[in-house]
Parts: C-alpha cells; structure tokens; sequence
C-alpha cells in the first residue's frame, strides 16, 4: 500500500499563514491507525454529556421561521441549560420550532474547573501551540446559525466534532456587494444585511450580483476548516452539533485594531442608540486610549510588513497546497451562479409564508414616545453605517497612520 505523503507541523504553520483560499483539511486529527488524536473527537454523545456534568450554559434561542431581517443576536433570548437538558428538549420538539446556539464561548470560561474538557483540544498538529484555553466552543441545534459577517481580525481553524454544520463562504472582493453594516456592533465583527437563514426574494436578487464564486462546505465530524483573513462566512448547524474554532493572528491585525477602535469610538459617541452585543457606551477617553495604543502597535509595521514581502516568493497558495497533499488538503467548491441562486430559492422557500415573524420590532406604533425612539434609532443607525462605511474607516485609518 502506497504511503501517504502529509504535510509536516512546520509546513501546515507556514501554509496557513500564506494562503489566501479557504481550504478543507481531513484526516489531519487522527494517527497512523486511524484513531482520534483529539479526547474531545472520541467522545459520543452521552460521553459528552457525562463530561459537561452540571455545567450550565447560556444557549441564544431562535426560531425556524421566516423573518423579516436577519436574526441578530442581539434580539435572541437567552436560557441556561446543561448538555443533557439541551438534548431533552431538542428530542421533546418534535417539529424543531426553535433553535439553540451556545456561541462563540471561551471554553477556559465555562470549563475552568474542568481540565479534562479543556486538555482534550490541541492545535499542534497545525504548528500553533494552541489548546483549550485559546479556542472557543460552538453547540447548536438543527438551525442555529451565525449570520452572514466578515471577521477584523486574524484568520480561523474550524475543527467539527459531532454533527454537521454547512459553511457559506465569499472572497473580501465581494464586501461591497453584500452590503456591510456595524449594526447592530459587535467587536471585531462586520455584518451583511442579508438573511441568509431564509432571504427575501429582494435579498436573493442582491446576492446574486455578486460576482466571485461562493464556496459552499458542509464540516462532517472530524474535518478541519481553514478560514483566510477577510472571507465573508454564514454558518449553519444541519443538525445538532458541536465545533472547536481558535483565532490565529495575522501581521496586518495592529492595522485592523486602529480601525476597530476608530468604529468604536463612533459607535460610543454617537451610536448611543444603536443595537450592541456588548458594552459599547464606553467613555470619550478610554476610546480615545484604545486608538492611541492601536496607533502605537503599528509604529513597527512597515519593517514587519517588509520582513513579510521578501518571503512571497515561496509562498504557498490553496492551489499548491492541495495538490501536493491531496489526500489530507481540498479545495472548497465554487458555487456557479445556478447553484446559488438553488442555495438561496430552497432557504427562502423552506418556512410557510403565514410564518412570517420580526424579532426586532415587538412594541406597537400607537405610543408617539415608542414612535419618536424608533425614528432617532434609525437615524443613529444610519449615521453609525454612513460613517462606518469599509471606505471611509480605511481612509481615516490611513490618515492618522500617515501622520
């Protein structure tokens, strides 16, 4: 039998840092005779369970419905449930009328006085010495999703452990088209105003004016995902499902952190109406503190960015890496225009009409108060947008860097 040629650590480490196209790794978490080098991967369901013990978790509940926008975080309730309360009531809900998500979670956070849980995940495989303590944990039940946003910073590995969630990708190049907003604002995190969970026919005809490919993926227990720094991403969970992600950094991360810290300023100052996921009312001078030392961070920059060039010409590209590991590296299919626009008919066709619900929005119009609050938040909204638009924040950025 013909050996396997895979990639050594130091390879994987350098290729991630290069890449510039998301790629798919399989069989990257398991030995010679096939076994999980992950405890976490090994563990069945009721291991799981058994191992989360009493711990309870903040799950975000949404609904398999059609909605008017999006299904921002912000207006999900939120309910505390352990592992094996979760799965009680996903088996009670026989229709699935809701969805559950406990996202974007540090696992030392929710896990500190459980060292087995956070020592089962390790990114050495990858070159990073990386465990538990840097990754964050994702369970979700069938519908639970992460609208469609662009990360700031870094790039991310995407381990699947139990389950299968569905991957929606589009190169930087398609920012523009899928109509960014900071709104509501979340650190580090850029939105589309589409609803991909199920769009509009007006936010189908939008999409699908974009002009790059889309990738489309779905991570089966055990693959590893590889996210490059600026791909836009909606991720939705097929089924009940459970993923480990860690966040690498990039060398233009202290540029990104100027501007992130220019649109919280903005946010804080004027966005006192807007929408947050976090606490974002912060004052005039701890803004201001957090610019100055984003500023400060780029000072060395131009030699890091200079040391960076004069290695490109060996750098690796998604295309090399897969053909010469092709066993253990794909590339993600491209999705032809007539393909997404299926993707998108069967999403927006997949919930009655009569369902039609607006999480945003649950107070009625008949007070004036009610009615004047919702026109200055709109308009809040609209300046944060205007001002926050990717051109604007990129020239301002450029501006006090040149200073």
């Amino acid at each position: 039998m013909e050996k396997l040629h895979l990639p050594s650590d130091k390879i994987l480490k350098q290729a991630i840092t290069e890449i510039k196209e998301p790629v798919l790794f399989q069989g990257m978490l398991q030995d010679a005779t096939g076994a999980y080098t992950w405890k976490l991967l090994e563990w069945d369901l009721p291991k799981l369970t058994e191992m989360f013990g009493n711990v309870k978790l903040p799950f975000r509940v949404g609904y398999n419905t059609k909605t008017i926008g999006p299904q921002w975080e912000v207006n999900c309730l939120m309910t505390s449930m352990t592992l094996s309360e979760l799965l009680k009531n996903i088996d009670h809900d026989q229709q699935i009328k809701k969805w559950y998500y406990f996202d974007y979670k540090h696992m030392q956070e929710w896990f500190q006085d459980k060292p087995q849980i956070i020592d089962s995940v390790n990114w050495k495989r990858f070159g990073f010495e990386k465990t538990g303590s840097d990754s964050t944990l994702w369970i979700g039940s069938k519908g639970a999703h992460t609208n469609c946003h662009q990360d700031s910073y870094g790039c991310n590995l995407v381990a699947q452990i139990h389950g299968r969630k569905q991957w929606l990708l589009f190169p930087p190049s398609s920012s523009n088209c899928l109509q960014p907003t900071r709104v509501p604002y979340e650190e580090s995190t850029v939105y589309s105003k589409y609803n991909f969970f199920c769009p509009t026919k007006e936010d189908e005809i939008n999409i699908l004016k974009i002009q790059d490919n889309a990738r489309l993926i779905t991570l089966e227990a055990g693959d590893v995902l590889f996210v490059p720094h600026g791909w836009w991403h909606y991720v939705e969970s097929l089924e009940f499902s459970v993923s480990v992600n860690v966040w690498l950094p990039i060398i233009t991360d202290n540029v990104s952190r100027v501007k992130e810290a220019i649109v919280k300023l903005i946010v804080a100052r004027i966005g006192k109406n807007v929408q947050t996921s976090e606490e974002t009312h912060c004052s005039l001078s701890y803004c201001m503190q957090l610019l100055s030392m984003a500023l400060e961070e780029c000072q060395n920059m131009e030699n890091a960015e200079t040391s960076h060039k004069t290695m490109q010409h060996n750098a690796w590209t998604a295309e090399v890496l897969a053909a010469q590991y092709p066993h253990y590296v794909k590339l993600l299919r491209e999705l032809k225009a007539p393909e997404l626009e299926e993707f998108l008919r069967i999403r927006r066709e997949r919930f009655l009409e009569s369902s039609v619900e607006s999480l945003a929005d649950t107070t009625s119009d008949s007070d004036s108060n009610i009615k004047n609050f919702s026109a200055i938040q709109k308009l809040s909204e609209n300046i944060v947008n205007a001002i926050c638009q990717p051109d604007v924040i990129n020239k301002v950025a450029d501006l006090l860097l040149s200073l």
